[in-house]
C-alpha cells in the first residue's frame, strides 16, 4: 500500500497524484485488484519478497545465458529452460505436481508484465521511499513466448 510520508519530496508528492489520477481509469483498478488477489495466494508475506526475488534471479541469470547464446523464445532450444524455469515457480508457489501450472504460470506473467502493473510498482516504490526495481517485463515476455512452446513445465526436483 501507498503511504506518503509527513514530510514527502517533489517525486513522491507527483507519484501520489499520479496514483490517485490512475486509479480512475478501470484497466489500471482491474490490473491492481488482480496483482492483489494474486499476493493475497502467495506464501506468508515474510517469504513472499525473498521468494519474488530469487526467483526473479534465476530467471533473470537463466534467460540471459540464453539470449547471450542466441536462443530465441519461440525455438525448440527453449522448452528445457523453460521446463526448468517452470518448475521453479511450481515448487515457489507450492503448485509442484499441479496440472494447471503452465495455465496458472503465464497467467501469472502476463499480469506481471502488464503495463498498469509495472507502473503501479514504480509509483508504490517512489511513494514508500523504496529502492526503484528494475522492468522485468522484457524477461517475463521472453519467458512467456517460451513457455508455450515448452514440452512441458517440468517440476524441479
Amino acid at each position: 500500500m501507498p503511504e506518503l510520508p509527513d514530510d514527502p519530496t517533489p517525486d513522491q508528492v507527483g507519484a501520489w497524484v499520479e496514483l490517485a489520477e490512475l486509479c480512475q481509469d478501470a484497466d489500471f483498478r482491474t490490473a491492481v485488484r488482480h496483482i492483489a488477489e494474486e499476493q493475497a495466494e502467495d506464501p506468508s508475506p515474510q517469504d513472499v519478497s525473498s521468494l519474488h526475488d530469487g526467483l526473479n534471479r534465476a530467471m533473470c541469470e537463466r534467460i540471459d545465458e540464453a539470449v547471450s547464446v542466441g536462443l530465441l523464445p519461440a525455438s525448440v532450444g527453449t522448452a528445457p529452460l523453460a521446463d526448468s524455469l517452470g518448475g521453479l515457480y511450481g515448487h515457489a508457489f507450492e503448485r509442484a505436481g499441479d496440472g494447471d501450472l503452465r495455465r496458472w504460470l503465464l497467467a501469472r506473467l502476463h499480469m506481471t508484465a502488464d503495463p498498469h502493473a509495472a507502473r503501479y510498482w514504480q509509483l508504490l516504490a517512489t511513494i514508500n521511499g523504496w529502492p526503484a526495481s528494475p522492468t522485468l517485463a522484457p524477461v517475463y515476455t521472453w519467458f512467456t513466448t517460451a513457455l508455450p512452446g515448452a514440452s512441458a513445465v517440468a517440476v524441479a526436483s
